[in-house]
């Protein structure tokens, strides 16, 4: 077989058509379980979903819960560059770093509802392996938000310990209201989410503040 002897196919080497099958795969997942839910899908309908066969899953997936995490990682690095790039381009006050982060996190997770449901929902209690990178996940962005506040202009002192408390609890309260959304429980204007968000963070860093 060409793909087990190397050779090229469609001008093609194995190393990229395994690549080109596991893209596929994954945007099959990212559809189905942000659309049927994870529960729901199994792996034959992937793989039809796909156009591949189930060998093929097997060569780059352990099993369903390892294309979810897949999926769930692709989600998390996309929205984690938009909104390192928006920090990146904000300017160091408070309010305007919120607005840049937050704009770009919520109008990502928004513009495609699947990526929030990925992000926010289907990875709830799947297993303890998903539910540590989750958990995972809600650290890193907290750190983000550290980090940001090390880069602004106003507030004086991110060592202190109910910063870091802060900043886990910001990202627990614009994940609610994320999931809100997504489940028709909440606002349907992502805008007026931001706006809420925007406050919160900035009502809650004020006790930080440079006074000087």
């Amino acid at each position: 077989m060409a793909e087990e002897t190397g050779r090229r196919y469609a001008g093609r080497d194995p190393a990229t058509r395994r690549a080109a099958r596991r893209d596929q795969l994954m945007a099959a997942g990212l559809e189905l379980f942000a659309t049927q839910g994870y529960t729901r899908v199994s792996v034959k309908q992937v793989c039809d979903s796909a156009k591949l066969t189930q060998r093929y899953f097997y060569e780059s997936f352990v099993d369903r819960e390892d294309l979810l995490l897949g999926v769930y990682d692709a989600v998390v690095a996309e929205t984690r560059h938009q909104v390192d790039r928006a920090l990146a381009q904000s300017a160091t006050d408070v309010v305007d770093l919120a607005q840049s982060a937050l704009g770009a996190f919520i109008g990502h997770l928004t513009d495609d509802p699947r990526l929030a449901r990925i992000m926010l929902l289907e990875v709830v209690g799947v297993s303890p392996r998903l539910e540590d990178r989750r958990y995972r996940v809600i650290h890193d962005f907290a750190d983000l938000i550290l980090a940001a506040g090390m880069t602004s202009s106003q507030i004086e002192d991110t060592s202190a310990p109910e910063f870091r408390l802060v900043a886990v609890g910001l990202v627990g309260a614009v994940n609610q209201l994320l999931v809100d959304w997504v489940l028709g429980n909440g606002s349907h204007d992502p805008d007026a989410i931001l706006s809420v968000c925007t406050g919160l963070f900035a009502a809650s860093f004020e006790r930080f503040y440079d006074r000087a």
